[in-house]
C-alpha cells in the first residue's frame, strides 16, 4: 500500500510535468528525485488526469491542438 508521503511526491511529479516542466526540470528542483521516480509516477497517473485542459500558454510557441480530430490508424499488412 503506498504512503501518503510517496502520493504528494507522485502528484508533485505530475502537477509539473502537467505545467510544462522536463524531466532535467524537474529533478533539478528535487534531487532526491531520479527518472525513475518521474517514470513510475506517470505510469501510475490515471488517464483522467491528462484530460485537464490545459493551462494557458504565452508566447509564440506551438498552439496545443487538443481539440483536433484524430487521424484513424491504418492496418498494414505485412
Amino acid at each position: 500500500m503506498e504512503t501518503n508521503d510517496l502520493r504528494a511526491k507522485l502528484n508533485g511529479i505530475l502537477d509539473a510535468i502537467a505545467s510544462g516542466r522536463s524531466c532535467e526540470q524537474i529533478l533539478a528542483r528535487d534531487r532526491t528525485l531520479s527518472y525513475r521516480d518521474i517514470f513510475h509516477a506517470v505510469a501510475e497517473a490515471p488517464t483522467t488526469f491528462w484530460d485537464k485542459a490545459p493551462a494557458e500558454r504565452t508566447g509564440d510557441g506551438a498552439r496545443c491542438r487538443t481539440g483536433a480530430a484524430r487521424t484513424p490508424a491504418k492496418q498494414r499488412t505485412d
